[in-house]
């Protein structure tokens, strides 16, 4: 029996391979923009990072650029009457029997999670696009909700 995860929902992602081969196509060699795989691998992680450090660390909003939307950190308050909606605590909930819920009280009843604005989107099919956080970004999210220290906007309540 096989108990993985499963076939990917999206079976060919583009990769940051893909990227450098598209970017690499139109740079001559003897050009000051032609870059290796492993340096054009660097700048873009680089880059990455000092992005999320700005997101995280002071509350910014990244604004893409050819209108491809923005993306930023939203603090919503959680709802109880919507238990569909609620994450349900499992260690509680195996230890005494019944369904217990994580009422984030070291949030004070917020959640926090990271949202792509596509208002400004220009590409066909912006429903298929998605934005999926690493999990060391949501955990170093989590990680700065917890300490206390940082606060985010609540956009659209």
């Amino acid at each position: 029996m096989f108990f993985g995860r499963g076939a990917n929902k999206v079976q060919e992602p583009y990769t940051l391979k893909d990227t450098y081969k598209t970017y690499i196509e139109g740079v001559d060699e003897d050009s000051p923009y032609f870059v290796s795989y492993k340096q054009y691998r660097t700048i873009c992680e680089d880059f990455y990072k000092q992005m999320m450090n700005y997101i995280l660390e002071h509350a910014g909003e990244f604004k893409m650029p050819y209108n491809l939307g923005k993306i930023y950190v939203d603090k919503k308050k959680i709802k109880f009457s919507n238990k569909k909606r609620l994450a349900i605590d499992w260690a509680l909930t195996n230890k005494h029997g019944k369904v217990i819920y994580h009422l984030n009280e070291h949030s004070r009843g917020y959640k926090y999670i990271f949202i792509w604005e596509k208002k400004d989107f220009k590409l066909k099919n912006k429903s298929f696009y998605r934005f999926i956080p690493t999990r060391a970004n949501k955990r170093r999210l989590a990680q700065l909700v917890k300490s206390g220290n940082y606060d985010y906007f609540s956009r659209y309540e």
